[in-house]
């Protein structure tokens, strides 16, 4: 393995990280893969067996859209099917082998990149290397959702699902006195979205319009926070309030 996949994976022509490329790979398909910035070897993985390529680089397609200072379009990917590989780690093998014979590691392993839902109460915690070279950016043009009205917290919900990175929202919990998975202060309560273009930011701004004061949109380098609060992070790149 570590003498022939690099020269395997120094044959096959990189392809776009594009939703058509990626379902082109065989469902359920398993092994490794390398991930490009402008042609530069920026990233290697592997599938597991909860995940194949599908999943995982869909997943990679996501989180690096709507980021500050890159390009979707200039990360391409390669992928080895490799039917058994479960009993060594081919992964930190084979970032071994390329940091060998690039002269640097990859830049995107061990900086966050790809990582979890860190939780609750983890706002303060410093950003990853990733997200602070590429912070998200609200200023994106989005159509999640139709020119009309919505509910608040089916806009809300509707940004959650929709954006390419987290959004966590303040809710009443599941308990006696929740309401539909979102807060009170969101009952009854609507916005109105204009036609033509609108971005993340815009959207943001009504919502904050259409609820009661106290309310703050936390914008930190790899996600957005909705909650009733009035305070500043170690790590936001800006803060939201309602105006007026």
């Amino acid at each position: 393995m570590r003498d022939q996949l690099p020269a395997f994976f120094a044959a096959l022509p990189a392809e776009p990280l594009s939703p058509d490329a990626v379902q082109r790979i065989p469902e359920g398909a398993q092994g490794a893969y390398l991930l490009y910035l402008d042609e530069t070897l920026v990233y290697v993985g592997k599938t597991d067996a909860q995940a194949g390529f599908r999943e995982r680089l869909t997943r990679h397609a996501r989180s690096v859209r709507h980021r500050r200072g890159l390009d979707p379009a200039r990360i391409t990917f390669k992928a080895a099917r490799i039917f058994v590989f479960s009993t060594f780690d081919l992964e930190t093998m084979l970032i071994e082998e390329f940091t060998r014979l690039e002269g640097q590691r990859p830049a995107w392993n061990f900086s966050g990149f790809g990582s979890n839902d860190p939780g609750r109460n983890r706002e303060d915690q410093k950003p990853a290397l990733f997200d602070s070279e590429f912070p998200i950016d609200i200023d994106r043009e989005v159509a999640i959702l139709p020119p009309g009205t919505h509910d608040v917290l089916e806009a809300v919900m509707a940004l959650k699902s929709g954006l390419p990175y987290l959004l966590r929202y303040e809710s009443d919990g599941t308990g006696r006195g929740a309401w539909r998975g979102g807060h009170r202060d969101m009952m009854f309560r609507t916005i109105t979205v204009p036609e033509g273009p609108v971005s993340t930011r815009a959207l943001f701004n009504l919502i904050l319009a259409a609820l009661p004061g106290g309310w703050q949109v936390t914008v930190l380098p790899s996600r957005v926070i909705l909650y009733r609060e009035k305070r500043e992070y170690r790590a936001q790149v800006e803060a939201l309030r309602r105006t007026g």
